[in-house]
């Protein structure tokens, strides 16, 4: 795990922003400190300039706040992951353009038309769509991202989790490079082979 205190929680959030991963309030950032809480980016709250106090701590197994500020409305999304994720620490969810307009497409494309998708993602999920801040929204992810690091969400956007920021913001800027590399070939860009996934995982193996 990667322990965090609310200054870096801040800067990890306005990174998000930096990198056009979120806009304004949309997208919320959550980690892990420890096994029992998590900081999560409040209520309203725009990651690109995200301020300490804009930060809550809350409980993840109940429903306790240990601070003032309110958490995202998705809070009940982040606390189902982390349930179901004992391996992760940081969950983001972000809406990115490519990305976020193929959520809002209905399309199941094969993302693996670079090397970073089989190497560092995985699995993709994709949830049809349920209403935002639900706990049905938060049962479906906690489910698909059982075994999956990142789900499309229809007509919403992206949840993507890891171990880390460095590594969990990776995943999300990998994933929308590759959607933007579909979306300008209309959906002509030829997906690596079964074959060469395989011999991807034999490289990531020996480094």
């Amino acid at each position: 795990m990667n322990p965090a205190n609310p200054e870096t929680f801040v800067q990890w959030a306005r990174e998000c922003g930096k990198l056009g991963l979120v806009g304004c309030s949309s997208g919320n950032l959550s980690h892990r400190p420890d096994r029992d809480s998590m900081l999560i980016s409040g209520t309203g709250s725009w990651l690109s300039d995200l301020e300490v106090d804009q930060v809550a701590h809350i409980d993840i197994e109940g429903v306790e706040i240990f601070n003032s500020t309110k958490p995202s409305a998705e809070f009940r999304l982040h606390r189902e992951i982390y349930r179901k994720r004992k391996d992760i620490d940081t969950i983001l969810h972000f809406q990115s353009p490519s990305a976020t307009t193929i959520a809002c497409m209905g399309m199941k494309p094969d993302y693996n038309v670079i090397i970073e998708i089989p190497l560092y993602i995985g699995k993709i999920g994709h949830i049809p769509y349920i209403g935002p801040g639900s706990q049905e929204l938060a049962d479906a992810a906690g489910v698909i991202m059982a075994d999956a690091d990142l789900v499309q969400l229809a007509n919403h956007g992206q949840v993507v989790c890891g171990t880390g920021f460095r590594e969990t913001i990776q995943k999300a800027v990998f994933f929308e490079l590759a959607c933007t590399i579909l979306i300008k070939s209309n959906f002509k860009a030829i997906p690596l082979s079964s074959e060469n996934i395989k011999l991807l995982s034999q490289y990531l193996r020996k480094k």
